[in-house]
């Protein structure tokens, strides 16, 4: 039937679509996208209807047999039940990534109990509490884009980078503090070195500030413009000058000590202190301190050089030589400072200053004749006369300007102190000397009686002849001291000039010198340089050269005495072998040219010797005898490989290049380095000490005459002194005080 036929055709037709609308739902549950709740909505819809066909097509008796019924069913009984459950989610794998740093350089990631967390620097630093500072476990990228979009983290990078801004400035501020006291600190270092007194700061600082070329002391931020400071400027300067020396004394195996006492300007006893190091196989001398002591006896000296010795952990043990001025206090066989020493380092050895030695043999000789004694008191009259009159003073420059065209030289004291000062004032007695006499006569034609008696001392042949042969031997006595007086002494310099000033003496004894030969041709019927000399006849004359051949004997006795052979005789050795310059010129004469020279040595410091305290162990040897008499041949020919090395540059060769090689050889190099021939240093330091503290400056007193004699006597200069430490000592004792 038509209508029967339709409905069914209609019916079938729904069921079809119902069942491929079905079949893309169960597809659709499948799927793996996450369902929204109209969705799920839907879909429980569809299975309704479904179910509403179903039972209409089972109720006609239309469809299919009763399997197919049931399996209808049971599939839409597990649609249903699934479009009703929950999604189920796949498990992902998520880590760090290194490409987010990139993007975000305040990220960090850590492995903290086997898991990955991640940091925010930022807001570790600001001290915000959020879960990048706890640790983010979290790993996504659309955490790391909330938490930088996060209140928290936006402020911690605002402060971050308020905080770098400012750091910046107080850098750049502290840079050009720093600057400003380094400038302030050369001002301090420049007065100390040219003996300024602490309150001329302020003006110093004043006129830098009026120079365009001192930017530093143009304003006024951060300059010190009173004197008050300068003190503690002064201390950090020190501060820089001792580190640098108890560095040096440090690496120094050996210790010279350069000792002297004086009395300053205050009548207060002083000790001064100056020690000889081996810095990088160069010898160098530096001031240690001024010191105060109670006495000088020898065991006061002897206690304050422990004291102060101790103080920059100096064992006595490596002291190895002391120098002095010789004087009995110093050099005393028994109770003298050295013997003292020497007790506590019993290879310590004593030397008698070169330079005092010079001084000492002119005075000896000086004593064994008296009219040099009676000339000496002359000049010094002379010296007296015109000091105290500007007048008699402003008369002898006319006199002295309309006899020849050169201008007056002027008169010298012969001070007992000045080494060899006798010498200028020999010097401007032979140059002045007619206008002299012609002044001093006018002055004893009127009534004046120093000056008549004066001018019978300088008128007489004696006197002016004299003068002359003084003229010629004591240059050669003021070159001997010279050399002795350089700041480190050459060993081999000593004997061979000792020996040339002996030779030029006896040549002098023999024969006229060119002054004196000079006075003799223009001394003539009485007259010399148109002026009358006195006394003139053939008995004067004799009685002169009498005494002239006395007195240069006398001054070569006292040469040799002072002098002797065994006096420096260690020292000699030491010159023997370490001076290429004396080596023989065959290698089969080395042997023998060495073998007294190291028996002495080996003697001296191959073998342990015995204190005088009973109580003190053995001294161990300082060189391996055995060792160093085995390469003593092989050390002199490669020395003399070198080719022109003397001997400071021979220890200097052994100590850096010979260390390891040659070690017995580099031991007795570092030796002769600190060795102090003279004590020319320590007597500099006493003028140095008068010039810091004169009569103007009589309060200052010794730790500040120290501080400043040690700033002024260090090697550095301005351009090499290390401003930037001393800067930060002063400062950080600034921040001591508050």
């Amino acid at each position: 039937m038509p209508p029967e036929d339709s409905g069914v055709t209609k019916s079938s037709s729904t069921i079809e679509d119902l069942e491929q609308n079905e079949t893309r739902r169960i597809c659709f549950i499948k799927s793996d996208k996450p369902r929204t709740t109209r969705e799920v909505s839907d879909m429980a819809k569809q299975a309704n209807l479904k179910s509403f066909f179903l039972k209409r097509k089972s109720s006609n008796g239309e469809g299919d047999d009763e399997s197919t019924s049931k399996r209808l069913s049971e599939e839409m009984e597990t649609t249903t039940d699934d479009a009703l459950a929950p999604a189920e989610k796949k498990p992902k794998c998520r880590g760090f990534r290194l490409e987010w740093k990139d993007k975000y350089p305040w990220l960090r990631c850590d492995i903290i109990d086997g898991s990955e967390k991640m940091f925010c620097s930022h807001c570790e630093k600001s001290g915000r509490k959020n879960g990048f500072t706890k640790g983010s476990t979290n790993m996504r990228m659309s955490s790391l884009v909330e938490h930088s979009r996060c209140n928290d983290h936006v402020s911690a990078v605002t402060l971050s980078a308020q905080r770098a801004a400012m750091e910046g400035h107080c850098e750049r501020a502290k840079e050009t503090s720093n600057k400003k006291l380094c400038s302030q600190l050369k001002v301090v270092f420049y007065m100390a070195k040219k003996d300024i007194a602490c309150h001329q700061y302020e003006g110093l600082t004043e006129l830098l500030g009026a120079v365009p070329e001192a930017p530093d002391f143009v304003t006024g931020d951060g300059i010190y413009r009173h004197s008050g400071p300068v003190d503690d400027m002064e201390k950090a300067l020190e501060s820089v000058v001792m580190k640098q020396l108890d560095e040096k004394l440090k690496g120094s195996d050996f210790i010279g000590v350069i000792i002297d006492e004086t009395v300053n300007i205050t009548v207060n006893k002083k000790l001064i202190i100056y020690v000889k190091m081996e810095v990088q196989g160069r010898a160098e001398t530096r001031l240690l301190g001024n010191y105060d002591v109670q006495s000088g006896t020898a065991q006061c000296i002897f206690n304050k050089l422990v004291e102060v010795l101790r103080e920059r952990d100096v064992e006595l043990s490596r002291v190895i030589a002391l120098g002095s001025d010789g004087a009995s206090v110093m050099m005393g066989k028994r109770n003298g400072v050295g013997a003292l020493l020497k007790r506590e380092s019993a290879c310590s050895i004593q030397v008698h200053c070169i330079a005092h030695r010079v001084a000492l043999a002119a005075q000896d000789a000086a004593k064994s004749v008296d009219q040099i004694g009676a000339y000496k008191r002359t000049v010094a009259s002379v010296y007296s006369f015109y000091k105290h009159s500007a007048s008699r003073t402003n008369r002898l420059r006319q006199l002295t300007a309309a006899l020849s065209d050169e201008d007056m030289t002027s008169l010298k004291q012969p001070c007992a102190v000045r080494w060899l000062s006798l010498h200028k004032a020999v010097e401007s007695i032979k140059s002045n000397w007619p206008a002299l006499v012609m002044e001093l006569n006018e002055e004893a034609v009127g009534g004046n009686a120093p000056a008549q008696g004066i001018l019978g001392q300088i008128q007489p042949y004696s006197f002016i002849a004299l003068t002359h042969t003084l003229a010629d031997v004591l240059p050669v006595m003021t070159k001997l001291n010279l050399v002795f007086q350089k700041e480190d002494v050459n060993l081999a310099t000593i004997r061979p000039m000792v020996q040339a000033s002996v030779a030029a003496l006896t040549q002098l004894r023999d024969a006229p010198g060119p002054e004196e030969e000079r006075f003799q041709a223009d001394c003539q019927d009485d007259m010399y340089r148109e002026v009358k000399v006195t006394h003139a006849g053939d008995r004067a004359v004799q009685a002169f050269r009498k005494a002239r051949a006395h007195y240069i004997q006398h001054l070569i006795d006292a040469l040799h005495d002072r002098f002797p052979e065994d006096s420096l005789d260690l020292l000699n050795c030491l010159d023997v072998l370490l001076n290429p310059s004396r080596y023989p010129g065959t290698q089969s004469a080395l042997q023998e040219y060495a073998e007294t020279a190291i028996q002495t040595i080996t003697d001296r410091f191959g073998k342990g010797m015995i204190s005088e305290d009973e109580s003190a162990p053995a001294t161990a040897p300082l060189i391996d005898a055995t060792s160093a008499r085995r390469d003593a041949v092989a050390v002199m020919t490669a020395l003399r490989g070198y080719g022109g090395l003397n001997f400071s540059m021979a220890c200097e060769v052994l100590i850096r290049d010979f260390g390891e090689i040659y070690p017995e050889w580099a031991q007795l190099a570092k030796i002769a380095c600190v060795i102090p021939v003279s004590s020319v240093p320590a007597e500099r330091g006493f003028s140095l000490q008068n010039r810091i503290k004169t009569a103007q400056r009589s309060r200052l007193g010794e730790e500040k005459v120290t501080r400043l004699m040690r700033i002024a006597s260090c090697a550095e200069t301005l351009g090499s002194f290390d401003f930037n430490s001393a800067a930060a000592h002063f400062s950080a004792a600034k921040m001591h005080k508050k």
